[in-house]
């Protein structure tokens, strides 16, 4: 609403000063007359009875004046049709002074509303143009504004670059597109659109700081708020409808007791969601909520978006300890997950995929995607492919979709004619020239199929999964000895770790049974963040870009400019055992 107050006033200081008395030519009786009809009509305009007005401008369109009150009448006629919500009549008016009255010296007024009328169109290109007409430097200011306004509202990338290339000697559109893909590319964790734009447009150098005006604060304590679904009136772990959540919230207990003997003391909130959003909103809307340092949780989709809006509103840090939903935060600099997501997953998939061509020199690498129906398995195979072809600057040698339906299809067509599936864009690919597979599917049949598939055709390519395929039991000691297989494994455990043991030794004694993944996840989280609040203060993403943290339960965290936990230990079976690959180092 701003620009448009700011155009009012504008026009309102317009319409006092060079519309106000337009010389006549003629100084008699009827020309008084068609005057003081103007007036009127002006004093009608300027009470906003823009209907009236406009019907009055009209009348006076259709009259015989002097050419002098022409252009003036029209504009107003013009002005009161837009301001009545008549914005495509107001726009036909507009076009229409410029080629009735091209000689008029408020053409520069014309162009800037005809371009507002495109704008609100949707002609982005009709208005810049408009707006390039424009040469009255007293107008610069309003006609940046004016297209700050509109072009901040495009979100196809593509499409401002287009405008980019038919205005070339307009900044502003080079401005705004930069910024949106460096605020994206912060969002989304994805830089390499803004480096090629950088190359293509000489950018200079933009960081999106959504941190810029917040201020990290030192506190003694530190008030930690976790909402969970306990569905209980008081904390009772034998009421609690999901023993999950009591698992992940004894790890948390334990924690805060570990914090305490480190000299780093955080005051726990309990609340119980119930899985409700009614329940969640009365909860935020406690008068402490607001003053929280850090919120864990909520487990549950229907709660989630409103403890993220509510974090984001009172800047509060948010993280989530077992979702992999970059949808939590998106677009929130105060959300984090504790688990790496499912873009991270995919990305170091095609990181492990393209440090092995590297390393070993593969000329002609063959590199097949079988994903299942899950929109998880859409999401990471879409990604991975994208990662893999922009980086070796060719298309992905196969790419399938498997339903439980296809898959004795594909693989019984492959078996015998060595074929793809009808719909696939490969026709003849041979399939024993396959040096890379990628299964970001965990569906048990979709899994030991391809693996069956290899070892039918003999061959051993890397084929990378994920550590539900250990947990599930899908593979047998057979194929993983034959097999060349990664596991990405974000919850890999080193058994061995004393401090492992010594936690696994209080847990029980705390709570008379054995601690399991949630246990860990729940008590590595909460020290972690404990750690963080005590040495960057309540904004610790501020500082922590270039941190590895070295976990107690698992391998380690580390986000950087992420809002998703980056570390993914890789696992490979050799020595009949499942050991961690060393870190690799992923090429940009």
């Amino acid at each position: 609403m701003k620009i448009y107050l700011r155009l009012a006033l504008f026009f309102l200081i317009y319409q006092h000063t060079a519309v106000a008395k337009p010389n006549l030519g003629m100084p008699d009786r009827h020309a008084k007359l068609l005057l003081a009809q103007y007036e009127t009509a002006k004093k009608v305009y300027k009470r906003e009875a823009y209907a009236e007005a406009k019907s009055l401008f009209d009348k006076l369109r259709k009259i015989q004046h002097p050419p002098s009150l022409s252009p003036y009448i029209h504009f107003y006629y013009g002005l009161a049709a837009y301001h009545n919500g008549e914005k495509a009549i107001a726009h036909e008016t507009f076009l229409e002074i410029q080629a009735k009255f091209p000689a008029w010296n408020k053409q520069n007024e014309i162009h800037y509303w005809s371009a507002q009328c495109s704008f609100e169109e949707g002609c982005f290109e009709a208005a810049l143009g408009a707006l390039a007409l424009i040469k009255a430097k007293h107008m610069a200011g309003s006609v940046l504004q004016l297209k700050k306004f509109f072009l901040k509202k495009i979100e196809d990338h593509a499409y401002l670059q287009e405008l980019i290339e038919k205005f070339p000697n307009d900044p502003i559109i080079k401005v705004i597109l930069h910024k949106k893909v460096a605020r994206e590319a912060y969002l989304r964790q994805d830089f390499s659109l803004i480096n090629q734009l950088k190359q293509k447009y000489n950018f200079a150098d933009y960081t999106y700081d959504p941190l810029k005006h917040v201020r990290s604060k030192h506190k003694t304590a530190y008030d930690v708020a976790v909402l969970l679904p306990f569905f209980v009136d008081e904390l009772d772990y034998e009421a609690c409808t999901d023993q999950f959540v009591i698992e992940l919230y004894q790890g948390i207990q334990l924690a805060i007791e570990k914090l305490a003997q480190d000299g780093i003391v955080i005051n726990l909130f309990t609340f119980d969601t119930k899985r409700s959003v009614e329940v969640t909103k009365a909860l935020l809307a406690q008068e402490a909520m607001p003053y929280m340092d850090l919120i864990i949780g909520p487990l549950y989709p229907d709660t989630i978006p409103l403890v993220a809006a509510f974090a984001k509103k009172h800047k509060i840090n948010l993280v989530n300890p077992i979702s992999d939903n970059s949808t939590i935060t998106h677009s929130n600099p105060f959300a984090f997950l504790f688990q790496p997501d499912l873009e991270t997953c995919a990305q170091k998939a095609a990181a492990l995929t393209l440090n092995d061509i590297y390393d070993k020199a593969i000329a002609q690498p063959c590199i097949a995607v079988f994903y299942g129906m899950e929109q998880k398995d859409i999401l990471q195979a879409t990604l991975y492919k994208h990662r893999i072809e922009q980086q070796l600057g060719k298309s992905i040698d196969l790419f399938v979709q498997l339903s439980h339906k296809t898959i004795k299809f594909f693989l019984e067509q492959n078996q015998e004619e060595e074929k793809n599936i009808e719909n696939t864009e490969q026709t003849q690919l041979d399939l024993t020239n396959l040096t890379h597979i990628y299964v970001p599917s965990q569906d048990e049949l979709v899994v030991s199929q391809v693996i069956s598939l290899c070892l039918k055709l003999g061959i051993k390519p890397q084929i990378i999964g994920h550590e539900q395929w250990i947990k599930k039991e899908i593979l047998n000691i057979y194929q993983l000895q034959r097999l060349p297989i990664l596991f990405l494994s974000p919850n890999y455990i080193d058994y061995s770790r004393a401090a492992l043991s010594i936690f696994r030794k209080i847990f029980f004694e705390k709570n008379a049974t054995k601690p399991n993944e949630k246990s860990y996840i729940g008590y590595e989280m909460m020290l972690f963040f404990g750690r963080m609040l005590s040495d960057y203060g309540t904004y610790f993403q501020k500082k922590w870009e270039n941190m590895y943290y070295s976990g107690v339960i698992f391998q380690g965290v580390s986000y950087g400019k992420h809002h998703a936990n980056q570390h993914i230990p890789v696992l490979r079976f050799a020595k009949d055992k499942f050991i961690p690959l060393h870190q690799l180092k992923i090429r940009s």
